[in-house]
């Protein structure tokens, strides 16, 4: 009876161990297509606003601007053309992250691709701070830099200095701990 007794406290504790270990590995599981879901959702909600930006309310600022400024109106296309260039962009930029949300659903937070994508993100945060940058030297040399075009050249900047350094260093973080699991992969 002491056999039988052994084998069934240690039948049980690895049952319960087993029961607790993968009901944690699918709440973990839920949680990841949890969290994906959302940041779809929200980047669907982002993709939308600077579509609405880009397609209505942007060009109804400039048509505005050029009735009130009739001597602005050659610029009105050059700008227009400008905001649609870093739209596309960023629209590019929430297509990856998308990309990466649907990663982090299929369990698969930590893979090169992710990585690579991350890169790219970083490079496109990069590319629109200097854009604007190019921009606010163009319209200063033209002596048409209002101080509001300043404040908002230099807050979007600032964000898109911020969100290109924060992608490269989760690129380089998640290079790494793909690396980790690709050992990890091996030796087991």
């Amino acid at each position: 009876t002491g056999a039988i007794y052994r084998f069934s406290i240690n039948y049980t504790c690895k049952t319960i161990k087993r029961v607790l270990y993968s009901s944690r590995k699918a709440v973990f599981a839920v949680k990841q297509k949890e969290l994906s879901i959302w940041l779809r959702i929200v980047l669907a909600v982002g993709a939308a606003f600077i579509l609405f930006l880009s397609l209505l309310l942007v060009p109804k600022l400039g048509q505005r601007a050029v009735e009130h400024y009739p001597e602005l109106e050659y610029m009105y296309l050059p700008c227009l053309i400008f905001f649609w260039v870093t739209a596309v962009l960023v629209l590019v930029f929430l297509a990856l992250i998308w990309k990466i949300a649907v990663e982090i659903g299929r369990d698969n937070s930590f893979c090169y691709d992710n990585a690579k994508r991350l890169r790219m993100c970083s490079n496109l945060a990069l590319a629109d701070v200097i854009l604007y940058l190019i921009a606010g030297c163009v319209l200063g040399a033209m002596n048409m830099l209002h101080f509001a075009l300043i404040v908002a050249g230099v807050v979007i900047c600032s964000i898109g200095a911020a969100i290109a350094v924060c992608c490269a260093a989760l690129s380089h973080l998640t290079r790494k701990a793909a690396d980790m699991q690709a050992e990890n992969d091996l030796t087991v």
